[in-house]
């Protein structure tokens, strides 16, 4: 039994990259998650970050696993660099994987990481595990002296039909967070 889940909680995306997971997926076949007894979740998209409901999950899944006596890591893949949702999520989270997908998402990555850099000793972040996966065309936006030492780097290629890792279970959540969901809620 895998250990490890990756989850899918949203197609939604501001990113059209041609190339991406998603395009490849019928995301109503992804099966639905139906246990949480794993020790690893990679909380995954679309996007996850553009909706509140991802800290709501994290909690939750969190508590799940110290209500069963178990503790579980959570790890965020996301392209949004954005301060206020690091802050939100750092005390939750184990993890995050930024992967930038353009020069704006590398001015943002450097904001956040200069943000990180400044107040790693007088916050609680020390605990988690950052990774930047860095596609070779996104690599020349990163300046030479960019202070990277925080950040595991992983070089990247798309890889054709995003085949799942050994290891990982690939689920969704049964309700993917939508903004449909959104506008339904305001029209009534």
């Amino acid at each position: 039994m895998n250990k490890k889940l990756r989850l899918l909680v949203t197609a939604e995306c501001p990113n059209k990259c041609p190339m991406c997971c998603n395009n490849r997926f019928d995301i109503g076949k992804i099966p639905v998650v139906d246990r949480f007894d794993y020790d690893e979740i990679m909380i995954t998209g679309g996007e996850p970050l553009l909706f509140t409901e991802c800290r709501n999950l994290m909690i939750t899944l969190k508590d799940a696993a110290l209500y069963c006596g178990r503790s579980v890591k959570l790890y965020i893949y996301t392209a949004k660099f954005d301060i206020e949702s690091f802050c939100t999520l750092a005390p939750i989270a184990d993890g995050f994987v930024y992967t930038p997908h353009s020069q704006k998402d590398v001015e943002a990555f450097l904001e956040l990481n200069a943000f990180i850099l400044l107040h790693q000793k007088s916050t609680d972040i020390n605990h988690l595990s950052l990774r930047l996966n860095v596609f070779p065309e996104i690599r020349k936006y990163i300046p030479v002296n960019t202070d990277l030492a925080l950040w595991k780097i992983k070089e990247m290629q798309w890889i054709k039909d995003c085949p799942v890792p050994d290891g990982e279970d690939f689920r969704r959540i049964k309700n993917l967070f939508s903004f449909e969901k959104y506008n339904d809620y305001v029209k009534r």
